[in-house]
């Protein structure tokens, strides 16, 4: 009878990585204290003799454990030790002729990185796949370049397809590790059905760490985070009550006071600190990289905005990025003038592809272009074009795609959780007469998500719209606003000024999906 195994945590060992005075064996018996759930001995480079003593070694370990042991390619060595199955490669024995030799009762894994080897290792029979790279790694020669979440959840989307009623199982491998870890799970999951991969496989991430048994913790711990309380694994919400959300979510920030750091460019540093404070919450304007692991234990929120963007400026959002992601913060990004440049859309792209965000806001030009329309374009900084066809269906396209909440400006604000979408019809267009009326939107969302942003950060982004919008309208109606100008101060009082009464009483807001 076949052994039940649980890929939740699935390490794969590299015996080049085992420091001094250590050996793999008790690397392998820290991990699954910690938390590792199926282990695959891989020694590249060993011959027999040391492969076969090493397996048994380990063996002893995952028998003690009652973890499942699995032999990397060599079939020979897992029926010399009876090993519970092995995983193999796309150039290694056919999975028919595996399976012949192990028997039924045996488990067998198989590495694909296209659609069709998905297919053909569901189709032969494989126990799992082992889906790769998803990013780019030391620890093995890549024939092809790392496809990234998205390109994993091509893939996956394709094995489940061809598996029918009981979908194959799934992990992904591939420079996955503890700051990426919820980005991975959440991105991968499919855009029908919602369905998670059965977890994540690591090398490095444990094998060569300090302590295997905290890494291997840390990682389970974040693998539960993104199974369990991540706002994509949850139910969508019921839509009837998003009033008395938006409510509650602007009540939240005025009584807890959110810390929100922003990463933003230099024209507009005042305006959304200040923004900041008046929409209830705390403004940090720290950019560095040196400083960001010991200052993300107490921020609430992450603003990204590459309004200037500039090589320095982006090491310290990328280490701001990660720090979000190893605490699970909600980062919000805002892709001033992507598609306008190749150095902008390759930042925004590789920001995506590496830590992924709770939400995107952006202008219908900087949307255009992340979902790789051409109905819209930027002209700087500015949205030029026609107008999209169908732009509820066109942030609903670049939500799912992203796995994020999106936001779009303009004179309707467009948002969307790929499961629902509405149309924000407050505001007014002295807003747009002002510089940095936009980025201080990407503050409103930062400000308001931080309470929603594990169980409904829609909610957030629309308190965020809502609230900042009816401030323009507020501060556009004082006798003392003559133009611009004195616009851009009462614009802040009335940030300030704005209370839940008047939002829940003059909100427009229209579900449209």
């Amino acid at each position: 009878m076949k052994l039940d195994f649980d890929l939740t945590l699935y390490l794969v060992t590299d015996s080049g990585m085992v420091p001094a005075g250590s050996t793999l064996s008790q690397i392998v018996d820290e991990a699954i204290q910690g938390g590792v759930t199926i282990v695959q001995l891989r020694e590249k480079h060993a011959d027999t003799s040391d492969f076969l003593a090493q397996a048994k070694l380990v063996q002893q370990v995952t028998k003690r454990h009652k973890v499942p042991l699995l032999i990397n390619d060599r079939i020979d060595i897992a029926l010399a030790i009876d090993a519970d199955g092995v995983h193999i490669g796309q150039d290694d024995m056919p999975l028919h002729e595996a399976r012949r030799l192990l028997g039924d009762d045996k488990i067998i894994g198989v590495s694909v990185q296209t659609r069709e080897h998905a297919e053909q290792a569901v189709l032969g029979g494989a126990d799992y796949l082992g889906i790769g790279a998803c990013f780019d790694t030391q620890t093995k020669e890549l024939k092809q370049g790392s496809q990234g979440p998205a390109g994993i959840r091509d893939v996956w989307e394709h094995a489940v397809e061809v598996s029918g009623p009981r979908p194959v199982r799934a992990v992904t491998i591939g420079g996955v590790n503890s700051y990426n870890a919820v980005h991975v799970l959440i991105c991968t999951r499919t855009t029908r059905g919602n369905l998670p991969l059965d977890g994540l496989a690591v090398v490095s991430a444990i094998v060569a760490a300090e302590s295997p048994r905290n890494a291997a913790a840390i990682l389970r711990r974040q693998i539960a985070f993104a199974f369990e309380s991540a706002w994509i694994a949850r139910t969508p919400a019921a839509r009837d009550s998003i009033r008395s959300a938006i409510g509650d979510a602007f009540e939240a920030a005025r009584q807890n006071t959110p810390l929100v750091q922003h990463i933003t460019n230099p024209v507009v540093i005042n305006d959304c600190a200040n923004a900041c404070l008046a929409l209830g919450g705390s403004p940090m304007m720290a950019t560095d990289a040196s400083e960001q692991a010991d200052l993300a234990p107490v921020v609430s929120s992450l603003v990204i905005n590459i309004g200037t963007l500039n090589a320095w400026q982006v090491d310290g959002m990328r280490a701001a990025m990660k720090q979000a992601n190893l605490r699970n913060t909600p980062v919000i990004l805002d892709p001033v003038a992507a598609g306008a440049t190749k150095y902008r859309s390759q930042i925004v792209s590789e920001f995506l592809k590496e830590f992924g965000v709770h939400v995107i806001k952006g202008n219908a030009g900087e949307i255009a272009a992340l979902v790789g329309s051409d109905e819209m374009h930027v002209r700087g900084v500015d949205a030029v074009g026609c107008g999209f066809k169908d732009p509820a269906g066109i942030v609903r396209a670049l939500s799912l795609k992203e796995r994020c909440v999106v936001v779009m400006t303009g004179p309707v604000d467009y948002i969307s959780d790929g499961s629902s979408t509405f149309a924000v019809k407050n505001g007014h267009k002295l807003q747009g007469t002002i510089t940095g009326s936009g980025c201080m939107t990407g503050t409103a969302v930062g400000t308001y998500v931080y309470a929603v942003a594990h169980t409904d950060p829609l909610v957030g982004a629309i308190t965020g719209m809502v609230a900042i919008n009816l401030a323009g309208e507020h501060a556009a109606q004082r006798p003392d606003v003559k133009g611009p100008g004195t616009f851009r101060a009462a614009f802040i009082d009335e940030m300030y000024n704005l209370t839940k009464e008047q939002l829940l009483a003059e909100m427009r807001i229209e579900q449209l999906h």
